[in-house]
């Protein structure tokens, strides 16, 4: 493995993306993004120090990637009590958490379902690349996020002396104006291999008929046995980040998502809703929830036809 400095990092800026008014739209879609995966970093970074056993998860990178301060913070003990509850509504900070687990143990069998390929979409602060490195070694794996986020994510690692696999391609995109085939195919993606693809807190904030096409392009790009892992909401959900509601761009009722994959060219293996989670991570010996998930969110998990 290589320091981040060395890794390979695509940086390409299309020129006419920021001008006029378009700039501005093109500004707050990435602001609102840089803004999730700011909160689900910090929910990573809580839960690694956790005092509740239920609720301690693994990302020992999610600590390394918040200020000083606030590291010294998180290892107060009780700490992580009042963070919770700095980090959004009751329940959100669970369903991070949950979601989280349930993803990484997708991931630790990736290495058993012999994937040439990984491709992570709206990654975020996302550290699976770093800390399931063994696991995905024999792929290669390509991370896409704006070029805001994945600087600062990169500067930080950096920074800590995070070492980065030399699998790894970090590719800036912005998702309303720039094709995903275009962008992967440029940084080397091989059409046609199987895949393991993650789409983690991504196509609620983008346009149903953009989620469509981005479908329709891993549909094109990817071979026979490959994994698509998609968390999305129902249909009508609304995001609270913004000092109030706004109603989120794409969701899928449960009697919708079958057909929506067959659409998409995948089959449904499993999927996972809220309250699933819940219950799988949360429930004590005694068979007690001993934490309560917000939200009608699920996860799924579909196999290319």
């Amino acid at each position: 493995m290589k320091p981040i400095l060395n890794c390979c990092v695509y940086m390409h800026v299309e020129p006419d993306l920021m001008k006029g008014n378009q700039s501005m739209s093109i500004h707050r879609i990435e602001n609102r993004a840089s803004r999730t995966a700011d909160i689900t970093c910090g929910c990573r970074a809580v839960s690694f120090y956790e005092s509740n056993p239920f609720l301690k998860s693994g990302d020992w990178i999610a600590p390394l990637l918040l200020p000083k301060e606030v590291q010294t913070l998180l290892k107060i003990p009780h700490a992580d009590k009042l963070l919770r509850v700095l980090l959004g509504p009751k329940g959100v900070y669970e369903w991070v958490i949950a979601r989280t687990k349930y993803i990484d143990t997708l991931f630790e069998k990736a290495a058993a379902d012999t994937f040439s390929q990984v491709i992570i979409l709206g990654a975020g602060f996302d550290s699976r690349a770093v800390r399931f490195h063994k696991e995905l070694a024999g792929a290669k794996v390509f991370e896409l996020d704006s070029g805001t986020t994945q600087l600062m994510k990169t500067i930080q690692y950096v920074k800590k002396g995070i070492i980065v696999p030399d699998n790894v391609t970090f590719i800036p995109i912005n998702f309303e104006m720039e094709s995903v085939t275009a962008k992967l195919e440029k940084a080397g993606f091989i059409k046609g291999a199987k895949t393991l693809l993650l789409l983690e807190g991504a196509v609620q904030y983008l346009k149903p008929d953009l989620v469509l096409q981005t479908m329709a392009s891993i549909l094109g790009l990817t071979g026979p046995g490959s994994r698509l892992i998609l968390e999305y909401g129902e249909a009508g959900m609304v995001d609270w980040q913004d000092n109030g509601v706004e109603q989120l761009k794409f969701g899928l009722n449960e009697s919708v998502v079958d057909l929506f994959l067959a659409e998409s060219g995948y089959r449904l293996l499993d999927r996972k809703d809220s309250k699933e989670l819940e219950k799988t991570f949360f429930t004590d010996s005694r068979g007690r929830i001993r934490n309560k998930v917000q939200g009608n969110q699920s996860i799924l998990v579909a196999e290319r036809m």
